[in-house]
């Protein structure tokens, strides 16, 4: 459910890999992948053919989401090795496979591509074009899919095993809902974090992706150090090893497990002060650890609730992966709102939200408030001579030149076209005359770094005021005042350069 960069996702055709075997390469270590982490399910077996986690479908998972259909291959091999193997286990004497296991190799292959490569084509679908805001979409749909996928995997699997007479219809009953949790908290567990691997050695051999993968890393990157993740994911497995240490000690007190929940609170932690990857990391070593000492302190009987440890964290951890990402729309939502794009002054809604706050807070100060109107010079002429490049980097040096005069708590916005607004807190009326003296001056004399080498001048209109109270419209009022200010000393100014 991730990628590395973060643009949209991959639009153009598969294209064939460019290093000579790389396919073949990646297909190797798939495979070696998928029949390793088969290997631990079978070890952390807590019943016959019920795991408390089966990472195998994490795998199948992000080979799909990834390769597609490129991905069948190695799926395949290692579905019917991972079948032979067990079999041979089972057997204790080399002998021919019968056809009973042939045909479960078959079948099992089958479930893997229809339940784990639908889900792959699913997710691809709902994630082409995805951008952070819309994730906890893709979220919603990894973990609901990925439930209905599980028990649709249990009872595909479950099925195969009666029809070839490995297991009767009553076992196969009563295996369904352990499978299918088991498949499940694999999934969450490893799935994401399977996606990034795959995802990035594919990238490393120069293997085109599917289109349509998912991606996080378009939303904000918290900047927490390596030393801080590292006590915190310490923090958690300590946190959970005791909680089951002391759920062993006290075998009659089976509500003791349900302690875990400090741990999500831990997770949330480092979701929301780490990266993605280091979030997928501490997922799966919590999950890890759980599956590791649940044979080991003898937990078998706490396995529901742990694999519900296991699911929940995850779950919180991929929908608060996801709130970054809304943080950062928000954030650059609220600054298209209350700044210009052309001159990153305050906009004019953001100007006068910026005012009003700032009059409650000096609600009981006597002194009086001033707001400047300032209208710039020529700047139709600019844009028809130089065009409208031109006339934004006169803005832009408007604003810039102005800013060299304006004190601490004095803002500046555009009003809209060649219109600016300026507030002064505080002031007095021989102040607000002497900045607006200033800021002729200013516009006057070009900077070295305003990108605009010519000289420029404006009109400005002064309005004061004695009252703290002021709502919108009294504010817009009295930069209606400095309006009519501003074009009165725009029309002396033009009768003195008439004569």
């Amino acid at each position: 459910m991730t990628g590395r960069d973060a643009e949209a996702p991959l639009r153009t055709r598969v294209a064939a890999p460019r290093r000579p075997g790389a396919l073949l390469v990646l297909s190797v270590v798939l495979v070696a992948a998928w029949l390793a982490v088969f290997e631990l399910a079978r070890v952390l077996d807590y019943q016959p053919h019920a795991s408390l986690w089966f990472p195998p479908v994490a795998v199948t998972l992000a080979t799909f989401m990834v390769l597609g259909w490129r991905g069948a291959p190695a799926i395949a091999s290692a579905c019917v090795l991972a079948t032979l193997l067990s079999f041979y286990r089972t057997s204790g004497h080399p002998v021919v496979p019968g056809r009973a296991v042939l045909g479960y190799a078959l079948l099992f292959t089958a479930q893997q591509f229809c339940v784990w490569g639908g889900l792959a084509w699913l997710l691809r679908l709902v994630g082409r074009g995805v951008s952070s805001s819309s994730l906890p979409r893709v979220v919603t749909c990894f973990i609901l899919g990925g439930g209905v996928a599980s028990l649709l995997s249990a009872c595909l699997g479950g099925a195969g095993l009666a029809v070839t007479g490995a297991i009767d219809l009553p076992s196969m009953l009563a295996q369904l809902i352990p499978w299918a949790i088991g498949d499940y908290a694999g999934l969450l567990a490893l799935g994401p974090l399977a996606i990034v691997g795959v995802l990035r050695l594919a990238e490393w051999l120069q293997i085109v992706p599917q289109p349509g993968i998912p991606r996080l890393s378009g939303m904000v990157a918290p900047a927490g150090s390596v030393s801080a993740y590292l006590v915190k994911l310490a923090l958690l497995l300590g946190v959970t090893l005791a909680v089951m240490a002391l759920a062993a000690a006290l075998p009659r007190q089976p509500a003791v497990v349900f302690a875990l929940f400090v741990v999500v609170v831990i997770q949330l932690w480092i979701v929301h002060t780490h990266g993605m990857l280091q979030a997928l990391v501490a997922i799966a070593a919590f999950s890890l650890l759980i599956a590791v000492a649940t044979p080991l302190l003898r937990l078998e009987a706490q396995a529901l609730a742990l694999q519900f440890a296991m699911i929940s964290l995850a779950a919180n951890s991929y929908f608060g992966l996801a709130v970054p990402g809304l943080y950062a729309d928000n954030t650059r939502l609220r600054h298209a709102l209350v700044r210009d794009p052309v001159t990153a002054a305050l906009s004019r809604t953001g100007f006068l939200e910026q005012v009003l706050n700032d009059l409650q807070v000096a609600a009981q100060d006597p002194r009086p408030l001033a707001v400047i109107v300032a209208d710039m010079d020529n700047l139709k002429a600019i844009n028809d001579q130089f065009g409208h490049a031109a006339g934004d980097a006169a803005l832009r040096a408007f604003v810039k030149r102005c800013r060299r005069c304006l004190r601490p708590g004095q803002l500046l916005g555009r009003r809209g076209g060649d219109e600016f607004a300026l507030y002064l807190p505080l002031t007095t009326p021989e102040r607000a005359q002497g900045l607006i003296d200033a800021l002729r001056g200013a516009l006057a004399k070009p900077g070295d770094d305003d990108g605009f080498a010519t000289a420029l001048s404006a009109s400005f209109g002064l309005a004061l005021c004695h009252r703290r109270d002021l709502d919108a419209e009294a504010l817009e009022e009295l930069l209606e005042r400095a309006d009519a200010e501003m074009y009165a000393d725009k029309r002396q100014r033009r009768a003195v350069a008439v004569r």
